[in-house]
């Protein structure tokens, strides 16, 4: 399916979903849904109208789309207030609005119905992609709820989550459990990585190298099945595998056939991956235009690591671009929650040269992109306040 030329990535409203998350630590009422929902209403009738309704999407008619689902969201039918949610959250024909994307989706999960578990997960991915303190805690919570319902991509989230530790305690056990899972249903880039922490028994998992093998070969091949059939996704990962030389013999020939075959369908990711090939030291002229141009595609279509990547060229006037114009794309990764574009945005409001100094501001943005787990703003937030530590000091 088509995405629309002005569709984006959610990009919360932070002070709506700041106050959100942090009257839900009072207000937890999903723990108490049971696992069996409300009889949801059953009309062949709107379910046909809904059916038409996806076929406009495949046929990039959004508005059209969008005005079908929302008739029958207001009347109160899960599977409208599900694909309403999906419209809101991505913008597909409609304003986009995360918040109320929010409250259809909690209204589509009391019911039960086909779609219940992946509404779960899209409340999960909602709160995952906001910025309030107890949101990664609550986005686990209803990637739980997402699976316990039978949505097994769920596995993926909560895999990254207790890798990690964010949002609940770091529990290796845990995220091997969900791998596992998500490697059993299918999910291609999960089985690589689980197949990476086999192949180097990582996490004290006991090393596995055929399994490991094993796993990535049945991964990649059903990535080129995708990726033949239209998946920009499935072509992304298959040209990282072909660049970094993961499970295949590394080949930047290949590396450029799926970047550019992805890009070209679309997927940001794949643009920015491309353009970053394009810009290496030996690429030429042509080549970094052509790099500068894909980045910008990427930015474009939302993607924060082009965003700051592209504040980064500016800063360091590479390939004629102006310093000036870094800041507006530092601001815009920030919008998108890129954390490396929180660090830089930080030392710029710090240094008080390209924008006015604003010591708080600074302060604030760096302890965010800690927050997501990014070292440099991890470094940076420590310099920082040790600098106004001693500012106190000699004040």
């Amino acid at each position: 399916m088509t995405r629309p030329e002005n569709s984006k990535p959610i990009l919360v409203n932070v002070s709506t979903f700041a106050v959100v998350c942090g009257l839900c630590a009072a207000v937890f009422f999903w723990r108490d849904l049971p696992d069996l929902g409300k009889e949801p209403p059953v009309d062949p009738l709107v379910n046909e109208q809904l059916s038409q309704a996806r076929g406009l999407q495949k046929l990039g008619k959004w508005t059209d789309a969008a005005e079908i689902i929302e008739r029958y969201a207001h009347q109160g039918y899960p599977r409208a207030l599900f694909h309403h949610a999906k419209i809101l959250s991505r913008g597909w024909g409609v304003k986009l609005d995360a918040e109320k994307a929010r409250r259809a989706l909690l209204r589509a999960v009391q019911f039960d119905f086909s779609l219940r578990g992946e509404a779960a997960y899209e409340l999960g991915r909602l709160y995952q992609k906001s910025a309030g303190p107890d949101c990664n805690r609550i986005a686990t919570e209803w990637f739980q709820k997402a699976l316990g319902w039978g949505y097994r991509k769920a596995h993926v989230q909560l895999a990254m989550h207790f890798m990690r530790g964010v949002g609940v305690p770091r529990d290796q056990k845990k995220a091997l459990y969900h791998y596992e899972g998500a490697a059993r249903a299918g999910f291609e880039a999960v089985s690589l990585q689980y197949a990476r922490v086999l192949l180097k028994g990582q996490h004290g998992v006991e090393k596995d190298p055929a399994r490991a093998l094993e796993l990535a070969g049945r991964a990649i091949v059903a990535l080129e099945v995708k990726a033949r059939a239209g998946s920009g996704s499935a072509g992304k990962t298959l040209g990282r595998l072909h660049r970094d030389g993961e499970f295949v013999k590394p080949s930047r020939t290949r590396a450029f056939y799926w970047f550019r075959n992805a890009s070209h369908l679309g997927n940001s990711g794949a643009m920015h991956d491309l353009a970053k090939l394009l810009l290496a030291k030996n690429a030429g002229k042509e080549g970094a235009e052509e790099g500068v141009g894909w980045l910008t595609r990427a930015a474009d279509a939302g993607h924060g690591g082009a965003m700051t990547m592209l504040g980064r060229l500016h800063l360091a006037e590479k390939h004629g671009l102006k310093k000036d114009a870094a800041v507006a794309w530092f601001r815009k990764g920030v919008k998108a929650a890129h954390a490396g574009a929180m660090e830089e945005l930080a030392r710029i409001c710090a240094e008080g040269k390209l924008a006015p100094k604003d010591m708080a501001g600074a302060l604030k943005l760096a302890r965010r992109g800690t927050s997501l787990g990014h070292t440099g703003s991890k470094t940076l937030l420590q310099a920082l306040l040790k600098q106004a530590s001693e500012d106190n000091i000699h004040s």
